[in-house]
């Protein structure tokens, strides 16, 4: 590729936007060099921490290098070798070849790793891992475009100078509809902090992402459709069923269903109801032969708020009401997210878990709080039938985090004290530094201590007394760890999303608990499945995003910020390595959390393997060894 050439799919989405957007498509340009500079950097930093096919990470002349397969020798500016460094539009890498050539492009710079490669059978998977980058580069641009409208059309409703945190709040106040947690989860339109291909939106085009996705639509019209109980699952351990929750939360449209059952002649109490995206059934339908067994009910809609990860919907008549997540054949980052018939098992299971714990660890001096999952549900494929239409036409209900923030109090995902504010361009955590300086009389140089030591003080002795005592690994990246501050000042850490936590049967019972029957991956009694499960996630999702942005924000040396998160993370364990019944078994997890390395999941590897769908892992610096 030539410097600033458009790949199809950059030229693909500018179409889409001036098709339904013209006033907009002058901005795509300066979005698109935005999103290849971030997405080059993502892909370096994994190309280096993965070594793929030998790659050796250099330093020559003051500039980050690598070197290929080949000898071909790579440059760049050292900045690029920052995992969560903020790129600008301009970012070049050099491949020293015969002729030096410039590379601004992600793709270009995947093409040139893949061409000082040994011949191999896996072209296809280097072809396809390109074509991702090439989307997902295609649609960040669109997300920026999206991002900077959203902030135009709130800035008119907004009183001019305040933030979006204070603006937040007060509108809160004044309406119970508003949901500052969706208004917050909606501004992270950067992806995952971490992989090369973090937008991605394998499936759909870029219209159904101006109609469904977080980053442009405000909200949603989901449909709900009946599905005969003869081919209906549901968790039996779930407080109540689906059809319930949907009729406790969303009375109207359960009451539609009701009618339109009745008018057809069908009897309700034959059906259960169940929620499904709107392009999920329009689309993803049509593929199923699922016959007389789902019936779509035309009046019977939920107005919702899609969250963060696309497919977690909030209602919007209320914030304070029951969330749902829904499965969405669409492929993001490394999997497509469906909903499997293990998640929806496992999830009231867990909750009750939880809560049985919560309540022996006197809730955690309500500093962690782990969000109910309330019902889930499933179409049961008739034999003969695709078995993945159960994980396909699935979802599950569970609590929203903004019952648990009282007045005066704003909820939001750790991932979006990294993005910036939906009103006023500026990083969000920035917002918060002010707000906690202005309210706490901390003084500027403290301010971002302060703020990190009241974090760690919420998520740490949680997390790890989770566990070290009792055999849970939560995974509390920045999309399912959720933030409650209260003038800027964290107060309680709210945890969502079951899926990928690992459970130790052994831990359990030497804690004086019966293990629950958990279906798929989540039991295991192996210590270093156990750790990677909650190490990697929060030291490199969580708090490495958090450390990095805050240290932006504020001035502060990482090194600095890292040394406070050490002493925290010794304080914990201090406490827990006194207890002789886990001493033994916390003092091993202690060692591992300040070990050389952390194991990290793979975010190209496991791309360009023959079985993407295993996890892979890598070892990669810990930051907490260098600040012990």
């Amino acid at each position: 590729m030539r410097l600033g050439e458009e790949t199809a799919a950059e030229r693909g989405a500018l179409a889409a936007l001036r098709c339904a957007h013209p006033e907009l498509a002058a901005s795509f340009g300066a979005a698109a060099g935005r999103a290849r500079a971030v997405a080059l950097g993502k892909l370096w930093v994994a190309l280096s921490r993965e070594r793929i096919d030998g790659l050796v990470p250099a330093v020559s002349n003051g500039r980050a290098g690598i070197v290929l397969a080949n000898g071909t020798r790579l440059s760049a500016p050292p900045t690029i070798t920052e995992a969560f460094a903020e790129h600008s539009a301009g970012l070049t890498v050099t491949l020293h070849s015969t002729v030096p050539q410039r590379i601004d492009h992600p793709v270009a710079l995947l093409a040139a790793v893949h061409a000082a490669r040994f011949a191999g059978e896996d072209s296809d998977r280097w072809r396809r891992l390109s074509d991702e980058l090439a989307d997902s580069v295609a649609n960040h641009a669109l997300a920026l475009v999206g991002e900077s409208w959203r902030r135009r059309r709130l800035t008119r409703d907004a009183a001019e100078g305040r933030t979006a945190l204070r603006w937040a709040a007060r509108r809160a106040v004044a309406d119970r509809a508003f949901s500052p947690l969706a208004l917050f989860e909606q501004a992270v339109v950067d992806g995952h902090p971490l992989h090369p291909c973090a937008r991605v939106r394998g499936g759909m085009t870029a219209e159904e992402v101006f109609r469904y996705a977080p980053e442009w639509a405000d909200e949603i019209a989901v449909p709900v459709v009946a599905i005969a109980r003869s081919s209906f699952t549901q968790p039996a351990f779930a407080r109540r069923g689906m059809t319930a929750e949907l009729r406790c939360w969303h009375p109207e449209a359960a009451d539609n269903a009701t009618v339109y059952l009745r008018g057809i002649r069908r009897d309700p109490a034959d059906y259960e109801l169940l929620p499904v995206p709107p392009w999920q059934l329009r689309r993803a339908l049509r593929h199923w032969d699922v016959g007389e067994q789902v019936l779509t009910i035309p009046q019977a809609r939920i107005s919702a708020r899609p969250l963060l990860s696309l497919r977690t919907l909030a209602p919007a008549v209320d914030r304070r009401a029951a969330h749902i997540k829904t499965a969405v054949a669409v492929r993001l980052t490394t999997a497509t997210r469906l909903v499997s018939p293990a998640t929806m098992h496992n999830g009231p299971i867990m909750s009750a878990l939880l809560a049985e714990i919560n309540r022996r660890e006197r809730n955690f001096g309500r500093r962690l709080i782990s969000l109910a999952e309330l019902a889930g549900g499933s179409y049961r494929p008739a034999p003969g039938e695709p078995a993945d239409t159960a994980a396909g036409l699935a979802a599950i209900i569970r609590e929203s985090p903004e019952r648990h923030a009282c007045d005066g109090e704003l909820t939001l995902p750790v991932a979006a004290l990294g993005a910036r504010s939906p009103l006023t361009g500026q990083p969000i955590f920035a917002e918060v530094l002010g707000e906690l300086a202005s309210t706490q009389q901390v003084r500027d140089r403290d301010v971002a201590a302060h703020f990190l030591a009241r974090y760690c003080e919420c998520a740490l002795p949680a997390l790890f007394t989770l566990l070290s005592r009792w055999g849970i690994a939560l995974e509390p990246h920045g999309q399912n760890a959720l933030l409650v501050l209260h003038d800027g000042l964290p107060v309680r850490l709210l945890y969502r999303d079951f899926g990928s936590i690992r459970v130790s049967p052994a831990r359990l019972t030497r804690a004086g608990l019966q293990p629950p029957t958990l279906l798929g991956a989540v039991p295991t009694d192996d210590e270093d499945e156990l750790r990677a499960a909650l190490f990697f996630p929060l030291i490199e999702t969580n708090l490495g995003q958090v450390v990095n942005a805050l240290a932006r924000a504020s001035g502060t040396e990482p090194a600095r910020l890292w040394r406070l998160v050490a002493r925290f993370c010794r304080s914990a364990y201090a406490t827990l390595t006194t207890d002789p019944a886990i001493a033994v078994q916390a003092g091993r997890d202690e060692a591992a959390l300040f070990g050389a390395t952390v194991a990290a999941k793979s975010m190209l590897r496991v791309q360009l393997s023959a079985n993407p769908h295993a996890p892979q892992w890598v070892r990669v610096p810990n930051p907490l060894a260098a600040a012990r």
